[in-house]
């Protein structure tokens, strides 16, 4: 007989298996949490830039209004990810919204860059031009940079560069098009996603501009979701998004 309080014998302790793939919990977040974060950003936004513009008393949010009301945004997206992951899904990023990166990912995301960059944007142009004529879909970005001044421009470049592809990167092609595969697919979750990606991305565009650039977002979205889906983690789509938003940059600033 055991003694009170002694381990059991070797043979007495049972084996831990692995649990089985179809055994393991089948993950409950979705399109609600894809809404939810869409709704908490935008309002989070609204409150900041009130807030900015309260303390600063200008009529029109500055480029720093700006950044800060992107805070709230980047707040209400990430933060509903995260909450998603940790009461609806498995508790890891990485497991339930592919949040990884492997050395291959720089290679892979500056090819997909310059691929989006030379050829998807300009494609798309040409595609709807006898639809929407040739109209000038620079000038948002012209205007910040020209906003822009000295350490300014250093916060423009993170904001565009790192944070927004951060950011944009784990709730599109992380909840949403994740949400979106597990119900209709892996084709509709790239084609809805995208669309998607282009229809929050307003801007102070005349129409035929407006539609424009929302076509381009999907088309260089497309892209990036099937990197992502091939690769089954972000970092590929990551370097991809932060390359396109530079070169963009160093377009304007040229």
């Amino acid at each position: 007989m055991l003694a009170v309080g002694s381990p059991p014998m070797e043979s007495e302790v049972p084996a831990t298996e692995p649990v089985p793939e179809e055994a393991r919990p089948v993950p409950r977040w979705g399109m609600g949490d894809v809404i939810l974060g869409l709704v908490v950003g935008v309002l989070a936004s609204a409150i900041l830039a009130g807030i900015w513009q309260s303390f600063s008393g200008d009529a029109e949010l500055s480029i720093g209004g700006k950044a800060f009301s992107q805070v709230g945004l980047w707040f209400g997206l990430v933060g509903t990810v995260v909450r998603a992951s940790r009461r609806k899904g498995s508790g890891s990023l990485e497991t339930d919204f592919g949040w990884s990166f492997r050395w291959v990912d720089l290679a892979l995301g500056v090819a997909a860059a310059l691929f989006t960059f030379f050829v998807v944007v300009p494609v798309v142009g040409l595609l709807l031009r006898p639809l929407l004529g040739n109209p000038d879909v620079s000038q948002a970005v012209d205007d910040l940079v020209d906003e822009a001044r000295g350490p300014a421009i250093v916060g423009l470049v993170l904001v565009a560069a790192v944070g927004a592809p951060l950011v944009e990167e784990l709730f599109f092609r992380g909840l949403l098009l994740r949400s979106i595969q597990k119900r209709l697919g892996t084709g509709l979750a790239i084609a809805g996603s995208s669309v998607l990606f282009g229809l929050a991305h307003p801007n102070d565009l005349p129409l035929e501009g407006q539609l424009l650039l929302m076509a381009a977002l999907a088309g260089l979205a497309v892209v990036f979701a099937v990197l992502a889906v091939r690769t089954g983690r972000l970092g590929g789509s990551i370097v991809a998004h932060a390359v396109f938003n530079a070169l963009n940059l160093a377009v304007a600033l040229s």
